[in-house]
């Protein structure tokens, strides 16, 4: 799932711990010259709110300095040590999972199966599957593996590289941006924002289902210009290595029919715990470790082996979880220095006496900025969560559509910015320059950000919640 060092060296990409560590320095900085303020909180139906009337500033300045900085990275590792267990276990899980073949054979068999059936009906098809197991567990890394697995079967039917790759990326685009329980954004925003993790499931559903119909209307037309007009090929196959689908057999034994079986059952527990039964992060991480053993146990793997394919899966986990450590570095650098209500009042003169659409809107390109340097969900959540969430409640929008907002934010532009490791490994997997790729993205991206302020509008109006 994970991108090597090594990989990262080879294409001299920012390391992911580069930017949230020259940010932390900067906050360290900064936070001294930064006035210390606070907001006063009251308890209102159970939850933390601020009184945007009692902001004051400190009579005395609470200064930060080395000792401070170097004491964020212990504190940082102990606030977020809850989520980067769930995030380590979930690591475990499929670890298992894609190393004892069971995604990968799935995404084979369902090809194999489609190949003599129409592209739009394989493409449609494909995009859906995929595109909802992605929005489940948020797993986009794993687009790496399947791209070579599709990409064959476009060149077979006529079609090029973008158009195979662009059936992975673009379905994890709509899966990860609107994930209906994303471990590692939407548990963490709904979490820091007192609302029932995985709460209005069903209309990041509706955004999702949206979303991925335009994706898939934008790849088909794409798809029939280059048909009718080879010489629109965005990248030519021979630039890139791969080569036309060829049969190969993947087959279900019945050892991956059992540990398919296992991981349905096991994965819709999670998912119904989640929403039903009110998972926390240690009820989500159990049930993870749970995942990944009864999957192997299921294959006919030993413990030994599960626990080697269970340890591999969190080092692809490693870098994501540690980035949390950073974020929440951050945050006690400005705790320390009680500069994050001061932060909050210098924002709310941008959000609060406007609307609530545009205040809502505000927060959705706030979060897509922010993206660009801290290319991280869990990361992004952990930083900027308990700042928007106080600017959402002072502009009248509910925390529900300010966790959205951050989402979309967040979720769409890890598919654009060369900033993100993650989609400059699936690239240089697909063979795709950078530049190729913003060629074809581009404008559906505009066209995703139009949508994404349409459900924020509309999410505003509904009074989308339940708070």
């Amino acid at each position: 799932m994970g991108i090597s060092l090594k990989d990262r060296r080879i294409r001299k990409d920012t390391h992911p711990f580069t930017n949230l560590f020259i940010i932390l320095v900067v906050v360290t900085i900064l936070a001294n010259f930064i006035p210390s303020g606070t907001y006063e909180r009251v308890v209102v139906d159970g939850r933390s709110v601020v009184d945007p009337a009692t902001f004051t500033y400190a009579a005395e300045k609470s200064l930060v300095g080395i000792s401070t900085f170097f004491l964020s990275f212990f504190n940082g590792f102990k606030d977020a040590s809850s989520l980067m267990a769930m995030l380590f276990f979930a690591g475990g899980a499929f670890g298992v999972a894609t190393r004892i073949g069971l995604m990968e054979t799935t995404l084979k068999t369902l090809a194999r199966k489609l190949q003599h059936t129409s592209f739009a009906v394989i493409a449609f098809v494909l995009m859906a599957a995929w595109g909802t197991l992605v929005a489940f567990t948020s797993m986009w890394e794993l687009s790496i593996v399947v791209i070579p697995i599709v990409v064959p079967l476009a060149l077979s039917l006529g079609y090029d590289v973008v158009t195979g790759a662009g059936i992975v990326i673009l379905a994890s685009c709509a899966g990860f941006g609107s994930a209906l329980s994303n471990p590692l954004f939407t548990a963490i925003a709904h979490k820091l924002a007192e609302l029932p993790i995985y709460s209005a499931m069903w209309y990041r559903a509706i955004s999702f289902v949206v979303i991925l119909l335009v994706e898939y209307a934008f790849l088909m037309l794409y798809a029939r210009r280059i048909k009718k007009d080879p010489s629109k090929i965005l990248v030519k196959t021979e630039e890139t290595g791969h080569k036309a689908y060829s049969a190969d057999e993947a087959n279900f034994t019945p050892a991956l029919v059992r540990a398919g079986i296992a991981f349905i059952v096991v994965f819709s527990f999670v998912i119904y715990g989640t929403i039903n039964m009110g998972f926390d992060f240690p009820e989500m991480a159990a049930s993870f470790a749970a995942l990944g053993i009864i999957v192997g146990l299921a294959y006919g793997l030993a413990i030994n082996d599960i626990m080697d394919m269970m340890g591999e899966g969190m080092k692809d986990m490693f870098y994501g979880a540690m980035v949390m450590l950073f974020a929440r570095a951050v945050l006690y650098v400005m705790t320390e220095a009680a500069i994050i209500d001061t932060v909050i009042h210098f924002l709310s003169q941008f959000v609060v006496g406007k609307s609530p659409i545009v205040t809502g809107n505000l927060l959705l390109w706030m979060q897509t900025i922010i993206n660009f340097f801290v290319p991280s969900g869990s990361g992004q959540a952990a930083i900027t969560v308990p700042i928007l969430i106080p600017l959402a409640d002072m502009g009248d929008v509910t925390r529900q559509v300010c966790c959205l907002a951050s989402q979309f934010g967040d979720g769409f532009s890890n598919f654009i910015y060369p900033t993100n490791g993650t989609l400059l490994g699936i690239l240089l997997a697909a063979g795709i320059p950078y530049r190729k790729w913003l060629k074809f993205f581009g404008p559906l991206f505009a066209i995703i950000m139009v949508l994404s302020m349409i459900f924020i509008s509309v999410g505003v109006v509904i009074g989308l919640g339940p708070f």
